[in-house]
């Protein structure tokens, strides 16, 4: 007996998710043929200079993303209502998951996006910034 039956799974899913599929896909390998090209052409300190440059700008960028999601949360789940994708009790629990979902987002954003623990054992050991 199958777990998983792709026969039923191919039916159920919406149009856009295997659509939003097909654009991660393609984006992932285009920014892999970007960066392959570029470790052939340029030098790797080069290349990590430049990423260097860009990390506040990604920052904000992340950052900018959560807060999206904080403002435009409650309209996500009425037009998921709306369009009859979510019941009412449904909208209900994603309302109140909203403060979760960011908390989340952000203890994400602080441990892996600004490498919190790493800076939190050098002050420990007194190793400055």
């Amino acid at each position: 007996m199958a777990v998983f039956s792709s026969a039923t799974a191919n039916k159920n899913t919406p149009r856009w998710v295997w659509r939003l599929t097909l654009l991660a896909s393609t984006l992932a390998l285009a920014v892999g043929a970007l960066l392959w090209r570029s470790l052939e052409t340029f030098l790797i300190a080069d290349i990590q200079a430049a990423v260097y440059e860009l990390k506040p700008v990604l920052t904000g960028i992340r950052w900018g993303l959560i807060g999206l999601v904080a403002i435009f949360w409650p309209d996500l789940t009425n037009r998921l209502c709306c369009l009859g994708h979510l019941d009412a009790a449904g909208k209900v629990q994603l309302l109140a998951l909203r403060g979760r979902v960011l908390v989340w987002l952000v203890l994400l954003e602080l441990v892996l996006g600004q490498n919190l623990p790493r800076h939190f054992l050098r002050a420990m050991r007194g190793g400055g910034a």
